[in-house]
């Protein structure tokens, strides 16, 4: 090896940590210039509803601030867009809408994150109360995704003995998951969300907000022409 090349190699193995600093430093000014970017295109939309408003041709949606608060996220936390989803697990139109959720999950890894928020009908639906427990309790093990698949599977089925077959099925430590299930700190949880429910002025379920705008339909093509809009895509 001669001495041009080995001096070459020190300057290469010294310049590495600062190119891959720079690298580093450059992502993360990308990633920021991107989320200013979406934040800038979603309030041009929000100025062309309400100038709608005001030539008449539509009403201008009205927008929530609803915090994610502890409730369960699926997706990218630091997603430029959320949609948030208030649900009933007795309710056969939000179990219908899991599949559109799912969909617009692997649609949109990066852009899009999904918060769940309980708001169980309880005048419609006696057993959707005590299954929105049962989920926050899975919850507390790393277990909520699991539980509120297998709740929305048996939506028909709720009641109080199928919890316990339900949560060693996902293999949680049941004391824990029937003590956590019944305690006040569950109930506090599902109090916080169904204040946020009320909050948004949910009258039915499901209810979807993204980015605290309300959406008119659960349905997938409609959920993803909505995401794309706000991404400034064309549909």
């Amino acid at each position: 090896m001669t001495l041009r090349s080995l001096l070459l190699g020190m300057v290469l193995l010294w310049s590495l940590p600062a190119l891959l600093f720079a690298q580093d430093d450059t992502q993360k000014r990308l990633s920021e210039l991107e989320r200013n970017q979406l934040d800038l295109k979603n309030r041009l939309i929000l100025l062309e509803d309400r100038l709608n408003a005001l030539l008449g041709e539509s009403e201008p949606a009205r927008l929530y601030d609803i915090p994610v608060g502890n409730s369960p996220v699926r997706g990218n936390p630091d997603a430029a867009l959320t949609l948030v989803v208030f649900g009933d697990y007795q309710s056969d139109y939000t179990a219908r809408a899991q599949y559109a959720l799912n969909r617009l999950s692997e649609a949109y890894p990066r852009e899009l994150r999904i918060v769940y928020k309980q708001a169980p009908l309880r005048s419609l639906h006696p057993h959707a109360h005590d299954a929105a427990l049962a989920a926050i309790a899975a919850g507390r093990q790393g277990r909520f995704w699991e539980m509120h698949e297998l709740l929305f599977r048996n939506g028909r089925n709720l009641q109080p003995a199928i919890y316990p077959l339900l949560a060693s099925q996902i293999g949680l430590d049941l004391p824990a998951f029937e003590r956590d299930r019944i305690s006040l700190w569950a109930l506090e949880r599902l109090t916080e969300e169904e204040k946020d429910a009320a909050r948004a002025e949910v009258r039915g379920v499901p209810a979807l907000l993204l980015n605290g705008r309300p959406l008119g339909s659960w349905r997938y093509d409609f959920v993803k022409g909505q995401v794309d809009r706000m991404l400034g895509r064309a549909r």
